[in-house]
């Protein structure tokens, strides 16, 4: 089994993915995996207009563990448990600075 999934996790990187309907667990109706699923797929919904970027970043052990915790129990994923934290932060920080706005950077050829 741990095989099984390595090969499909390195064939997921090196491009060749390939999903095989044996491979796809589906959880019996009305069980809390179905209804955790369903959760998330709402939340999901709400923010499907917003063009997506991949963000990533270093924290501790500790906050990784609690926010995996959490995504876990409520039947979150991590991304969308984060993005709701996020927002939660910035909108506090909007309400006492101001609109964040991003700065324009300048380019290479503008400098040199």
């Amino acid at each position: 089994m741990a095989k099984k999934n390595m090969d499909l996790l390195l064939s997921n990187i090196m491009g060749d993915a390939v999903i095989r309907p044996q491979d796809k667990y589906e959880p019996p109706i009305g069980s809390k995996e179905v209804k955790a699923s369903m959760k998330a797929t709402r939340m999901e919904e709400k923010t499907a207009d917003t063009p997506w970027k991949h963000f990533s970043f270093i924290c501790s052990v500790e906050l990784v563990d609690k926010i995996q915790a959490i995504a876990h129990k409520e039947g979150f994923t991590i991304r969308a448990l984060m993005e709701f934290l996020m927002r939660q932060g910035i909108d506090k920080y909007e309400a006492k600075h101001g609109k964040a706005k991003k700065i324009k950077t300048k380019d290479v050829n503008d400098v040199m």
